[in-house]
């Protein structure tokens, strides 16, 4: 059995690190190397890395200063530690099924693709309840060149969309990260940078099936941060100049674009923010024209 290296950044997880710590050592893919980085958190979750850290030899854990830098960076501080042959990414208030890790690690080897992505589960916190997308019978699995992935982008059946953004719910090949790095200066760091490793693969397998329990919290990033930074247009700016380098077609990215822009002007309008609102109205006209 190959190593594999599971990367769990830590913030002030409160009572849901416990669960979610559980239900990664009790995988019943057992070869793990278990890496925590406490970025600073200051409400007891260093505590409870260290109780796990102490029971579990397969953990290994990285405490950053007080404060922290932010999800990107304590991802950034774990990839040189990486020495599994495969990784992946779970946030420290959700939880896995029990085969989540032998599922996708079947999945990418048994179909040679370099990324294995399943599907996920919300779970509303605020409600104590689950939100199911999927039922059993939309289960397929199929093989994606990284050209047929991107044109699922923005595909919201069975939440797809969110699928292609987020680095969790995914198994990859750890020579896919070589030069790779989050941005530690963004609050929402994934649709900078989960793009760029499938364009690095050869072959994608996705499996429409519930492996993973994404728990939805209103202190959540993508809940209390400014909407320019949940939905950047920075980022898409970028896509469009590697896709039409790479002579993909851009048409959805750039319907996204023009979507962002609007968001973005409205947001700033309310702000009275008029210098961001009219560099955003002049992107909007040049499109326009």
């Amino acid at each position: 059995m190959p190593k594999i290296s599971v990367v769990v950044p830590v913030y002030n997880a409160g009572d849901y690190l416990v669960p979610c710590l559980d239900s990664i050592i009790q995988q019943t893919y057992t070869n793990l190397e278990i890496i925590l980085v406490n970025d600073g958190s200051t409400d007891g979750s260093a505590a409870v890395c260290e109780r796990y850290r102490r029971q579990d030899s397969r953990i290994r854990l990285v405490h950053k200063p007080l404060g922290g830098g932010g999800v990107g960076s304590a991802r950034n501080s774990a990839l040189p530690l990486i020495t599994g042959d495969y990784v992946l990414f779970v946030d420290n208030d959700d939880w896995l099924e029990p085969n989540h890790i032998e599922y996708l690690y079947h999945s990418l080897t048994e179909t040679g693709s370099d990324i294995a992505i399943a599907n996920f589960t919300e779970f509303i916190e605020e409600r104590q309840a689950f939100h199911f997308h999927l039922q059993a019978e939309d289960y397929y699995q199929k093989i994606y060149t990284p050209e047929e992935w991107f044109a699922k982008e923005y595909d919201t059946q069975y939440c797809l969309s969110q699928c292609f953004t987020v680095p969790w719910c995914k198994l990859y090949k750890t020579s896919l990260f070589e030069n790779i790095i989050y941005p530690w200066e963004e609050k929402v760091e994934d649709d900078y940078t989960t793009w760029k490793l499938y364009l690095l693969a050869e072959r994608i397998v996705f499996s429409n099936i519930s492996l993973y329990y994404h728990r939805k919290r209103s202190t959540s990033v993508t809940k209390t941060v400014d909407i320019p930074s949940v939905f950047p247009t920075k980022s898409i700016e970028e896509r469009v100049t590697m896709l039409t380098l790479l002579g993909y077609d851009t048409s959805a990215e750039l319907r996204a674009y023009r979507w962002r822009l609007q968001l973005h002007a409205d947001y700033y309008l309310e702000k009275g923010m008029m210098r961001e609102y009219q560099r955003c109205l002049q992107k909007i006209r040049l499109l326009e024209k």
